[in-house]
C-alpha cells in the first residue's frame, strides 16, 4: 500500500493521479463500521476497475484545540498500526492529511475543490455521519453541492450490533472499563497495544513502554495477550498496575529471543481480562444463595 501524506504544499507540488475512488473517514481502530465503508469503496472501485484509495488524518481535532477532551483523548491506534490495518483491508493508497488549525477551518467547498477533485476522486465513499469543512458544517450527504458533478457520492449507513452503533467511541469506553472481548467483537480483530519491551533486572517481568503515550490502555488488571514481534507470536500475560506495563512470556527462550530484537516494535494483542480468584469466588457465592 502506498501511504502519502498531504498538506497544501505538498497537494501543489504533486501531479494529479490516476481516477480512483476515495473512502473518507479517521478510521481510528478500523473497526467493523470502517471496514463496512471501505468494503463499499472497494466493491465500486473493482465495479469501475479503479484503484481504492482512503483519505484519513494525522490527528484527531481534540488535539488541535484546546476542548475539554483534550486530556482525555485517546487514540485506538497509533499512526503505524491504523496504516497497517488499511492494507489489511486491500487499499490501494492511504492519504495522511496534516490535521491543524488551518486545515480544520477549511470552508466545505475548499476541501472539496483542493482535496477531492485535486486527487481525482471518480467517486467518494463516507459514513453517513462524516462531516467536513469548518466546525464540521457540511455532512457527507451536502457534497454534491460542492463538487459541481466531478464526481459521484455514496453514503453508507450505518452499521450497527444489538442495535447501538459500532464506533469509535464507544470502543474505547469499553476497553477503559476492562470489557476487551466486547471490543475486540466491534474492532472484529484484536486490540493491540504498541510499543517496546525492556528488561531492567533478570528476575522481573519485562517492562512494556507504549509507542505512545495517547493510546488507550486497559485499566488495572492482568490480561491475557498475544506478542507480535516481526513474525514471531507469543503468548504472555500483560499487567496493568500504578507502576506500569509489564509483559510475562511463559516460554523463556523465546522471552530471551524478543529481548534480542532491541528496540523493535512489539504490538501486545488483548485477548481478555483475567478475573482474579477472590472475585470468582465471590460470584459463585451470590450464585448459590
Amino acid at each position: 500500500m502506498k501511504v502519502v501524506r498531504l498538506n497544501p504544499h505538498k497537494l501543489a507540488m504533486m501531479s494529479k493521479p490516476v481516477r480512483q475512488v476515495i473512502a473518507l473517514g479517521f478510521f481510528d481502530g478500523v473497526h467493523q463500521g470502517h471496514q463496512h465503508v471501505i468494503a463499499r469503496a472497494r466493491q465500486l472501485a473493482h465495479e469501475r476497475h479503479l484503484p481504492l484509495a482512503v483519505m484519513t488524518f494525522n490527528r484527531h481535532v481534540s488535539r488541535v484545540f484546546n476542548t475539554s477532551r483534550q486530556t482525555d483523548f485517546r487514540y485506538l491506534n497509533t499512526i503505524s498500526q491504523k496504516l497497517a490495518l488499511l492494507a489489511q483491508n486491500q487499499v490501494d493508497t492511504t492519504y495522511v492529511v496534516d490535521f491543524d488549525r488551518d486545515f480544520a477551518g477549511i470552508a466545505p467547498e475548499k476541501f472539496v475543490r483542493d482535496y477531492l477533485m485535486a486527487l481525482n476522486a471518480d467517486v467518494v465513499v463516507g459514513g453517513f455521519d462524516y462531516t467536513f469543512g469548518r466546525g464540521g458544517q457540511a455532512t457527507i450527504a451536502d457534497m454534491p453541492r460542492y463538487n459541481h458533478d466531478a464526481f459521484d457520492v455514496v453514503v453508507v449507513s450505518e452499521l450497527a450490533q444489538d442495535q447501538q452503533k459500532i464506533g469509535s467511541t464507544q470502543i474505547r469506553r469499553l476497553i477503559k472499563f476492562g470489557h476487551i472481548e466486547q471490543a475486540n467483537e466491534l474492532l472484529g480483530h484484536q486490540y493491540a497495544l504498541a510499543g517496546q519491551l525492556v528488561q531492567s533486572r533478570q528476575d522481573e517481568p519485562l517492562q512494556f513502554r507504549p509507542a505512545s503515550r495517547l493510546q488507550q490502555l486497559p485499566p488495572q488488571g492482568t490480561y491475557d495477550c498475544q506478542l507480535t514481534v516481526g513474525t514471531m507470536e507469543l503468548t504472555g500475560k500483560l499487567s496493568v498496575n500504578r507502576r506500569g506495563l509489564s509483559v510475562t512470556i511463559a516460554d523463556l527462550k523465546a522471552s530471551r529471543m524478543v529481548l534480542s530484537t532491541g528496540s523493535q516494535t512489539v504490538e501486545l494483542g488483548l485477548l481478555k481480562r483475567r478475573v482474579a480468584r477472590s472475585q470468582q469466588v465471590t460470584s459463585a457465592q451470590v450464585i448459590a444463595i
